[in-house]
């Protein structure tokens, strides 16, 4: 697993992201469960894991705002320094997600200062602590086998852009385990 192999996941990618309601083919049941749900996906990989679940860092750092995430910021944020953090969410071993977040500099303040401390602890187990967390509906897009999600989260007043992008791997392990039932 290299971050090479990971490179066109992200959350800035050009790529045709729209609502569910948008997509001509809409996504198949078992794909619509990852794509909608409003809960923590970290909790849901933790428990279809068994334990087995980490977070491997691809990359992280300040890089420069461009123009892909003006639709999603607006001009005044999307311009300025984010904080991109490039991640594998992995059960067993296997990357199930590929997860990038943008994370604009005038976001980065008071307690989401820890936002860019995280290192390898899940994004998730952060947002999904507050209760005042809010996500917009996400928007949606369609790799040849699998699926990605991208959703602006709201917390104290400011805004987060993750992406995920659901992987082969991990709709293996949900059909194994649905067998198994």
């Amino acid at each position: 697993m290299t971050a090479t192999q990971f490179s066109n996941y992200r959350a800035d990618a050009d790529l045709p992201w729209r609502q569910i309601k948008q997509h001509w083919s809409p996504p198949s049941p078992i794909w619509r469960q990852c794509l909608l749900d409003p809960g923590s996906l970290t909790s849901r990989l933790q428990a279809l894991s068994g334990g087995a679940f980490r977070v491997r860092v691809l990359d992280e750092g300040w890089i420069q705002g461009s123009h892909q995430t003006i639709s999603v910021f607006g001009k005044r944020q999307a311009t300025q320094m984010m904080w991109s953090r490039r991640v594998l969410l992995c059960g067993h071993g296997r990357p199930w997600v590929a997860a990038h977040s943008l994370i604009p500099c005038s976001s980065v303040q008071g307690s989401l200062r820890q936002l860019v401390r995280l290192r390898d602890r899940p994004l998730g187990g952060f947002l999904f602590r507050h209760p005042q967390l809010r996500r917009d509906e996400p928007e949606l897009v369609r790799f040849s086998d699998h699926w990605g999600r991208r959703s602006v989260f709201h917390l104290q007043g400011k805004s987060l852009l993750v992406a995920e992008f659901f992987l082969p791997a991990l709709i293996e392990q949900i059909n194994t385990l649905e067998c198994r039932d």
